[in-house]
């Protein structure tokens, strides 16, 4: 951009200057640089301009030792090569780069240790506050890794004992309604393919898995449901077996494991929606189609994500602020056809 005529910058461009060219005080480019106080449009975009002109760039750790802020954010997934978490991270990044926030992730691939490890890594200086997807069998081992009043909050997955914001997606009705329209289409061997028995999205699945039975007056058959790890290359260890068993519907905890068993019945000849019925998790549904039928739970990702961006971003403004908990509604309906 051609700088206005008649201005002289020094060679390395001060805040001072861009104060200069745009009018303002430099309390005023500061607090456009750092989002600390409101400043309105036309002067905001004055000071931009002044900066693109000049090609400032603040010194960041001058910027970091005067507001205590480093402008990112961490996220720990369980599992990157999870399309729903991939989706929550990329709707994440987009929300805090609003307010000028960098995001840092890490995977645990759904182990524990991996997990702690990751939150004492970046709590030890490296980010202003965290989002954590957990996969931590209890709360007291999450809390205990993070030190006090640091800005946490928990995302698809929460404890009934956390103290920590929470931003979750209750399933119960959705596989209920999915398992129920299994039943009322004459399905009485419903297989399940559960996910990591302490994680919260999977109990609370299976759970709504066994009430549909029940109030169907159904027995609920133990040797018809299966647990896998919640990652690829476990759904697909159990499709065989059931099918064995008697299934003649099988419904599937998670997304990266209902890629496995579509995956199974394609390669087996299995035809979906004649030889069996599947009931999917948040599956990008446009790939599905071809496959026949299928009962679909729609996890709303995209909600999700926005609002733990705006959440953790309020908690790293006032770490002392009362937690809140948030809990979305998946959906069920049918897809194929």
């Amino acid at each position: 951009m051609r700088q206005r005529e008649g201005y002289r910058p020094l060679a390395k461009a001060r805040i001072s200057d861009v104060a200069r060219l745009a009018g303002v005080s430099t309390a005023t480019v500061s607090h456009v640089i750092n989002n600390t106080r409101f400043v309105s449009e036309a002067t905001r975009k004055r000071v931009l301009q002044s900066i693109a002109e000049l090609d400032y760039s603040p010194n960041e750790m001058a910027r970091i030792l005067k507001t205590g802020k480093k402008k990112l954010i961490g996220f720990i997934v369980p599992d990157i090569s999870n399309e729903y978490f991939s989706a929550l991270i990329e709707e994440v990044e987009r929300t805090v780069a609003s307010q000028s926030y960098k995001l840092i992730v890490t995977n645990t691939r759904e182990n524990e240790q991996n997990e702690l490890d990751s939150i004492r890594a970046l709590t030890s200086g490296m980010v202003d506050g965290l989002l954590v997807a957990s996969t931590a069998h209890s709360f007291r081992s999450l809390r205990e890794a993070v030190p006090e009043d640091f800005p946490v909050v928990l995302v698809d997955r929460t404890f009934p004992d956390s103290s920590f914001s929470s931003l979750t997606i209750s399933s119960h009705r959705a596989v209920y309604q999915g398992v129920t329209a299994m039943i009322e289409k004459g399905h009485k061997n419903i297989g399940y393919i559960a996910g990591l028995q302490h994680i919260s999205t999977a109990i609370e699945r299976l759970r709504a898995y066994k009430d549909a039975l029940h109030d169907s007056r159904l027995p609920v058959q133990e040797d018809l449901i299966c647990f896998g790890d919640s990652m690829h290359n476990s759904g697909n260890l159990y499709v065989g077996e059931l099918l064995q068993r008697g299934c003649t519907a099988i419904a599937v905890s998670n997304n990266a494991m209902a890629e496995d068993v579509i995956y199974y019945c394609h390669k087996h000849g299995v035809v979906i929606g004649k030889d069996v019925d599947i009931l999917t998790s948040n599956l990008d549904d446009r790939r599905y189609y071809y496959l026949g039928k299928m009962g679909y739970v729609r996890q709303p990702a995209l909600e999700l994500a926005q609002a733990a961006g705006q959440q953790i971003m309020a908690c790293i403004a006032d770490p002392n602020a009362p937690a809140k908990d948030k809990i979305f509604q998946a959906t069920y309906m049918e897809i194929g056809g």
